[in-house]
């Protein structure tokens, strides 16, 4: 099964978030907005319309950097489970106001590195306890140097909260495929007791 970046339509092929990251960022200051569609599936209304909301910062001479990217990318991996403007306000939970850096606790890119690394930690077919999934999160971010103290905690706060729906998202696409799977089956191929149950129980 092909696996991808969380929020992107990228192969992994064995790569980890940083690399990938860094692999796209080595060569260039920053990206167009045709690239970041590109890599995110997106179409330009979608992007532009979060920019203007307020809930990505704007580009820098039309050119998004690797946090622009990355919150991008964290936005559209909930975008299936939570509410746009949700999503927003769990993301300032975790940094503060998009245009203003000085209140972040952690980079963009950063936080989505966390994301991925801790999602190749953790099967989303086991359900972990709270406990043990903490503890999995503080050994992922044990080289984060938190601004002031509490920092880390809402990291660790927000991290959780984005990967449950990030499972739940998971879960709804495989209940969407067993719903076409199932409940889409045409009548032809069913038995008479099953026709008869797909047509509300009429002749």
């Amino acid at each position: 099964m092909k696996s991808y970046f969380p929020g992107t339509v990228i192969e992994r092929n064995g790569q980890d978030a940083r690399s990938f990251l860094f692999s796209i960022f080595a060569v260039t200051k920053g990206l167009m907005l045709a690239q970041v569609r590109e890599i995110t599936g997106l179409d330009t209304p979608a992007i532009q319309n979060w920019i203007n909301r307020g809930w990505v910062a704007r580009p820098v001479e039309k050119r998004y950097s690797m946090d622009h990217l990355a919150r991008i990318m964290i936005i559209n991996m909930l975008r299936d489970v939570m509410k746009l403007d949700h999503i927003s306000v769990l993301l300032t939970f975790i940094n503060g106001r998009t245009e203003d850096a000085s209140d972040n606790i952690v980079s963009e890119s950063d936080l989505y590195c966390y994301l991925c690394s801790i999602l190749d930690k953790v099967s989303f077919e086991e359900v972990l306890s709270e406990e043990e999934f903490f503890a999995l999160v503080e050994k992922e971010i044990s080289d984060y140097q938190e601004p002031w103290p509490g920092a880390r905690r809402r990291l660790m706060d927000g991290i959780h909260v984005i990967l449950i729906y990030y499972a739940a998202s998971i879960i709804k696409k495989k209940a969407d495929g067993l719903y076409s799977q199932v409940l889409e089956t045409p009548p032809s191929v069913l038995g008479k007791g099953e026709s008869e149950c797909w047509n509300g129980g009429t002749a």
